[in-house]
């Protein structure tokens, strides 16, 4: 077991930043998983450091499992998801405004500065409920890897 709760915390062992507390009601649950682990449902959000844009997306019940995740609108202040009544009714979401977006960051092994985002599937958080979802966009105006560069 990947996992232990004590009177609401929730203590995640990780590969990356060793074991972790994390307040119990900030898991979030990804009822489809994410795009190519789709049997892996429970996750974590992890600041990467004070300023930074990124953080971590790290699965309690892989420890070595962990995406970076950015706030696309850092990147691209036009950026929107619109979603599917498929995706509406997954999130159980009524309120946009209870919704949060980011997009997986792909960190190129000794490139950092060739960032990339991808805008084509992000990842969707209803707030109030806690469940999230990965959703695939089929807007060509999205691509999968769209280079990170401030605007």
């Amino acid at each position: 077991m990947t996992e232990a709760m004590t009177q609401d915390v929730l203590k995640v062992a990780t590969t990356r930043f060793g074991m972790v507390e994390v307040p119990a009601e900030r898991m979030l649950t990804f009822p489809h998983g994410m795009v190519g682990f789709p049997e892996l449902h429970r996750y974590v959000m992890l600041r990467h450091r004070e300023g930074s844009p990124f953080h971590w997306l790290q699965s309690v019940d892989h420890p070595d499992l962990a995406f970076v995740l950015a706030n696309p609108l850092v990147f691209d202040p036009g950026y929107q998801v619109v979603l599917g009544n498929t995706e509406s009714q997954l999130l159980q979401s009524s309120d946009v405004q209870n919704l949060q977006v980011w997009v997986v960051v792909t960190i190129p092994q000794g490139e950092p500065e060739k960032l990339t985002a991808n805008l084509k599937a992000p990842v969707v958080i209803n707030l109030e409920n806690r469940l999230a979802a990965q959703v695939i966009m089929d807007d060509p105006r999205f691509p999968l890897r769209q280079p990170l560069r401030k605007q």
